[in-house]
């Protein structure tokens, strides 16, 4: 079975006024993740930071995986490709998202000149990985919790406070030789692939209800559709048009459990020009079928 496909966010962390959010993520019965956690590989303009509060966790950024344990932080920059694994059922970490554009001031004073318009433009952005041995360490995770707390609680003046904590943070990682340039934090190659598989998915999410061939898929780059195959199965595991025909699945999902609409209907608006295939491709991916799926969805007694 394909995993949930959710690959460049189109989700709001936050409010357009309060572009900040805090999520406590524990496993188990009655949560999202019962069994594990686990992100497919996705991203976002968001600047994400995290805390590993119990267990081992693989985290893949740019295509590079690190392994995380407790009390290891993680710094996802904006439009990072990313995702995360958890390394067994026991396992609990937090999250802060939030827009960079928060950190940005309108006077170009010192600071708004040296470090926040380049970390912006992505000239400078934070490290990967943050480990409980380094030395400045406990002040960021001091900061991560007092930010965490606050957003949790929600609070009137919760979003102010966050954002100051949040510009303590910055000046505390400039200040200790934290914020890397882009040369010291991408690899010229690595980005060349990051960005072939972004420009490939956000096409198949922008067409997915129309006719694709790997020819289209190919020219989106443009590459040869054997050279396509081959990059795009290295990283995704499958090939590309498995993989569209998974995302297509998904996106069905979301009419049979949202709306009322016929299931030819569905599956035409998803790209398939065929029922039969898309009612045999959907019990292949999803293990039932989409009549089944839409009822147990919508909570409806099996007749």
């Amino acid at each position: 079975m394909y995993p949930d496909l959710t690959l460049k966010e189109t989700v709001t962390h936050g409010t357009r006024k309060n572009p900040l959010m805090a999520i406590h993520f524990t496993i188990g019965p009655g949560t999202i993740y019962p069994d594990r956690f686990f992100v497919e590989r996705h991203w976002h303009p968001d600047i994400e930071l995290i805390l590993i509060r119990k267990g081992s966790y693989l985290c893949e950024l740019n295509l590079e995986t690190f392994r995380l344990e407790e009390g290891d932080m993680a710094f996802i920059n904006s439009e990072e490709l990313h995702q995360l694994t958890g390394l067994g059922q026991d396992t609990v970490h937090d999250v802060i998202l939030f827009g960079p554009d928060i950190l940005d001031f309108s006077y170009p004073d010192q600071w708004q000149e040296q470090w926040i318009r380049p970390f912006l433009n992505h000239e400078l952005s934070f490290p990967h990985t943050l480990s409980r041995d380094h030395p400045e360490y406990p002040q960021y995770a001091a900061l991560f919790n007092q930010i965490l707390q606050k957003a949790l609680a929600g609070e009137d003046g919760w979003y102010i406070h966050c954002k100051l904590l949040l510009l303590q943070l910055f000046v505390l990682a400039a200040e200790s030789g934290m914020l890397l340039s882009a040369g010291q934090q991408r690899h010229t190659a690595g980005q060349h692939r990051i960005s072939h598989y972004k420009t490939i998915i956000s096409y198949m999410e922008e067409h997915f209800h129309e006719p694709v061939t790997l020819k289209h898929l190919a020219d989106a780059i443009p590459c040869n559709p054997q050279y396509l195959c081959r990059f795009f199965k290295e990283l995704a595991g499958v090939s590309p048009i498995q993989y569209l025909i998974g995302y297509r699945i998904e996106r069905a999902c979301g009419f049979l459990a949202n709306t009322s609409l016929p299931i030819l209907q569905i599956a035409m608006d998803c790209g398939f020009d065929n029922v039969s295939y898309f009612i045999r491709k959907f019990k292949e991916i999803r293990g039932c079928t989409p009549k089944e799926f839409r009822d147990k969805a919508k909570g409806s007694p099996k007749v």
